[in-house]
């Protein structure tokens, strides 16, 4: 497989979603979960929330702005 086509066309939207945001959405409750047996602090996991938060918004605002595109 060539690295180049894994950027090439929409390729890297696939590839962002498996790498982050997966990835983020599976580690959130998963903080949650372990937060005590971990001894993770709640600032962490509120870092976590909010940076799901943030991507979550991006992908409305880039999906809504492809979207509107789209349709116009």
């Amino acid at each position: 497989m060539k690295l180049e086509k894994l950027v090439e066309g929409y390729n890297w939207v696939y590839l962002t979603h498996v790498l982050l945001v997966a990835p983020l959405l599976i580690l959130v409750p998963l903080a949650s979960i372990y937060k005590d047996k971990l001894k993770l602090s709640d600032n962490f996991i509120l870092m976590l929330m909010y940076t799901l938060i943030a991507f979550g918004i991006v992908v409305f605002f880039y999906h809504g702005n492809k979207l509107r595109k789209a349709v116009m």
